[in-house]
This record gives structure tokens, C-alpha cells and sequence, in this order.
């Protein structure tokens, strides 16, 4: 087979667009909220969990509410530092993957960027990732959930919204 010029100028081109499909897959949405300083989430993942927040905590944190999400956020930094190395290690790969274009792509079925989407949008993919066949999607799932809820249910200033109160036996025990 003769190369001829025309050849070499398709196969240039189905090459250039290869190459900059696969990384235009492998690169970050850009960020669309100011993370926090002082975390050790990166920006990105912290990204990914301000977007999730709202949705796994229907009704108790509004999308708008910025210093309950920032809360809420930080206590997620607190949790995971205190994760085993290698759940945290999981969990990194969790967020990377998801803040990567083609990893959402894959994960959310070709949804929009995930800061785009409304609050029912975010709950039907969640909801799809708990019940999904595959069970990696469902202990993703159950990860995030994990840590946000905890987050957001041990933090005593959440406390007065639920209209908890404290046993008195377990006053003493946190007080000491």
C-alpha cells in the first residue's frame, strides 16, 4: 500500500482527534464554587461533595445555604482524615474518577456536569447508583453516603433542626 498525501493528512487528522478526544476524557470540569482553605480535600473533590451534599441531604441542607454546606464540607475533611489509609486511598479514587470528564460520563450515563444538574437529576443518579447491578456503583454509593450523613448527624449544630436532643446519660459522657 502507497501512502499517498491525501492518506497521510486523513490518518493526521483521525489522530489529532483521538488524541484530543482521549484528553478531553481524561481532563477536570472546571471549578464553579471557592473551595475552602485549609482543607485537605483537594478543590475538586471538594467540588464533587458540594454538589452531593444537597442531594443526599434532601430537605436538611438547601443548595443555597452556604454556611451549612461549608459545615458540612469540613466535617467530611475532619472524617476523611481520620479514614484507614487505604479506605481513604478508595475513596480518592472514587472522587478522581468522578471529577474527571469521562469518568462522570461513564458513572452518570452521559448526564451533564454534575454541578449543573438540578437536585432531582442529582437524586435519580443516586438512586441509580444504589440499586445499580453492578455492586462497585452501589458501595460508591454507600461510601458517599456514609460520609456525608455522618458529617452532616454528628455535628450537634445539625442537632436543633432535627429537633434532637441529647440523652442526659450521654451528656455526661461527652462533657468529661
Amino acid at each position: 500500500m502507497k501512502l499517498t498525501r491525501r492518506k497521510l493528512l486523513q490518518y493526521g487528522a483521525v489522530t489529532a482527534a483521538t488524541v484530543g478526544g482521549g484528553s478531553w476524557l481524561f481532563s477536570h470540569y472546571p471549578l464553579q464554587f471557592t473551595p475552602q482553605a485549609g482543607l485537605r480535600l483537594s478543590a475538586q473533590h471538594q467540588q464533587i461533595f458540594w454538589a452531593l451534599i444537597p442531594a443526599f441531604l434532601e430537605g436538611g441542607v438547601a443548595a443555597d445555604d452556604k454556611p451549612a454546606l461549608q459545615q458540612v464540607l469540613a466535617n467530611i475533611d475532619h472524617a476523611f482524615a481520620v479514614l484507614e489509609p487505604h479506605t481513604q486511598a478508595e475513596l480518592r479514587q472514587l472522587l478522581d474518577l468522578l471529577q474527571s470528564r469521562g469518568g462522570w460520563l461513564l458513572l452518570s450515563a452521559g448526564a451533564s456536569q454534575l454541578s449543573q444538574l438540578t437536585l432531582q437529576q442529582k437524586l435519580q443518579i443516586l438512586q441509580q447508583w444504589q440499586w445499580h447491578y453492578l455492586q462497585l456503583l452501589r458501595q460508591a454509593y454507600q461510601g458517599l453516603h456514609e460520609l456525608i450523613m455522618a458529617a452532616w448527624y454528628g455535628d450537634p449544630a445539625s442537632w436543633d433542626q432535627l429537633n434532637y436532643q441529647l440523652p442526659a446519660q450521654a451528656k455526661g459522657l461527652l462533657n468529661d
